[in-house]
C-alpha cells in the first residue's frame, strides 16, 4: 500500500505552497517507521526539504505506544488525533472499537509524554441510551486529559451499515432531537469553563491549538488527498475522489503513468457549488463569511441573493455581525445551522 500511495502522491505532485500534511482516512498509525517515512520523504522532497508546518496522524488508541510515538516524532509528526469516541466500555463494544476507555486515556497521557504539544481527541454524542450525565462524564474525563484540541461529532445513521440497519429494523433508535441539543448545550458550557474556543461547529481548542490543516480546508484552500477514499480539491474548480477499493487502487495507481491514469472520479465545480460550499463552510466556523469577498470572488452575495432568509436570520439571532464586519453563525444554531444555511444557497448560478 505505501508504495501506492508515494506513487500517486508523486504523480499528483505536491504543491510548493503547502504547508500541512494530514495521515488519515482510516489507521495510518498501522503503518510501520518505514512505511510511514516513505510517505514523508516522498512528500517533503516536493516541498525542497522545508519541514511542515504542521503534520497531523491520526491514531487509534490501541496503537499508540512510547516506541511508536517516539518514531512518529522522529519523522516530523507534530499533532496527533487520536479516536476516542467514548471512555464507556459497553458503547465501545457496540461501536465495534477495539480499545477500551482505559486504553485511550492511557493513549493521550502516552503521546503527551512523548512530547506532542498539539493532540486532538475525539467524542460522539447522540449515541444510544445515554444520560446528559453519562455525556457530561465523557466530557468532563476528556478535559482532564493533556489534550488543547476536542473534536465532538453527533452520532450519524449510515445506510448499509450494521447500526443503519439495526435502526431500520427498530432495534436501536437515531439520536433524539431534544437530547442532541441538551448534549450540545453541555459541550459548549464545559468546554468553554474549561478555556476552549468553539471555532468550527464540531471543533474547540485552547489558544494557539486551532488544527492548521483542518482550518484552511475550511476556507477552501487546495488540499491534496491521497489512498483510497481520498478527496481532493485544486482551490478552484476541479474536486476528485479515489475508489475507495483498496486492491483496486492498489493495482491502477502503481499501473498508472499519469494523473488521468488513477482510479479516481473527477468532478468539475460549477460557480454555483463553489459559492454554495463556501458559504456552507464559512457559516460553519467563527470566522463567518466576507460578504464583500464573495461578491468579488462569485459576484453574488446572500444579503442580495435571498434578502428575506438573509434577514430573517439577523433578525432572529440565528446570524451575528461580527465586530470586523463579517457574519458568522451563532453559537446557539450551529445544530441548525446547515439548514440555514441551505436556505441562502444560489440554485441557479451557472
Amino acid at each position: 500500500m505505501s508504495q501506492a500511495l508515494a506513487r500517486e502522491l508523486t504523480l499528483r505532485q505536491t504543491p510548493a505552497s503547502a504547508e500541512t500534511l494530514y495521515f488519515g482516512g482510516g489507521t495510518p498509525s498501522l503503518l510501520g517507521r518505514d512505511d510511514l517515512g516513505l510517505l514523508m520523504e516522498t512528500a517533503t522532497a516536493m516541498r525542497k526539504g522545508e519541514r511542515w508546518l504542521e503534520c497531523t496522524l491520526e491514531a487509534n488508541p490501541e496503537d499508540v505506544t512510547p516506541e511508536r510515538c517516539a518514531a512518529w516524532k522522529e519523522l516530523g509528526i507534530n499533532r496527533l488525533s487520536i479516536g476516542v469516541q467514548t471512555f464507556d466500555d459497553q458503547l465501545l463494544r457496540w461501536m465495534n472499537r477495539q480499545h477500551t476507555g482505559q486504553q485511550a486515556t492511557e493513549a493521550i497521557r502516552t503521546a503527551a509524554d512523548a512530547g506532542f504539544d498539539h493532540i486532538t481527541a475525539d467524542l460522539i454524542y447522540g449515541l444510544p441510551g445515554r444520560s446528559a450525565a453519562d455525556w457530561a462524564t465523557d466530557i468532563s474525563q476528556m478535559l482532564a486529559l493533556p489534550i488543547d484540541h476536542l473534536s465532538a461529532y453527533i452520532l450519524t445513521i449510515e445506510p448499509r451499515t450494521v447500526l443503519g440497519h439495526r435502526v431500520q429494523l427498530g432495534i436501536n433508535k437515531g439520536p433524539d432531537e431534544d437530547e442532541v441539543s441538551t448534549a450540545y448545550e453541555i459541550l459548549c458550557d464545559q468546554t468553554r469553563s474549561r478555556g476552549f474556543d468553539h471555532y468550527e461547529v464540531s471543533n474547540f481548542a485552547q489558544p494557539g491549538a486551532k488544527a492548521v490543516h483542518n482550518s484552511r480546508y475550511w476556507a477552501g484552500s487546495p488540499y491534496l488527498g491521497i489512498g483510497p477514499g481520498a478527496h481532493g480539491f485544486d482551490g478552484a474548480r476541479l474536486r476528485w475522489a479515489n475508489a475507495a477499493n483498496n486492491p483496486q487502487y492498489v493495482r491502477k495507481t502503481l499501473a498508472a503513468h499519469s494523473v488521468d491514469d488513477l482510479p479516481a472520479t473527477v468532478e468539475v465545480l460549477s460557480a454555483a457549488d463553489r459559492y454554495n460550499e463556501t458559504l456552507m463552510t464559512g457559516l460553519r466556523t467563527a470566522m463567518g463569511i466576507d460578504l464583500e469577498a464573495l461578491e468579488r470572488d462569485f459576484q453574488r452575495r446572500p444579503d442580495l441573493l435571498e434578502p428575506e432568509a438573509w434577514f430573517a436570520a439577523l433578525n432572529s439571532g440565528q446570524l451575528i455581525e461580527r465586530e470586523d464586519g463579517r457574519v458568522r453563525m451563532a453559537e446557539k444554531a450551529w445544530l441548525i445551522g446547515d439548514s440555514i444555511a441551505g436556505r441562502l444557497f444560489d440554485v441557479g448560478l451557472a
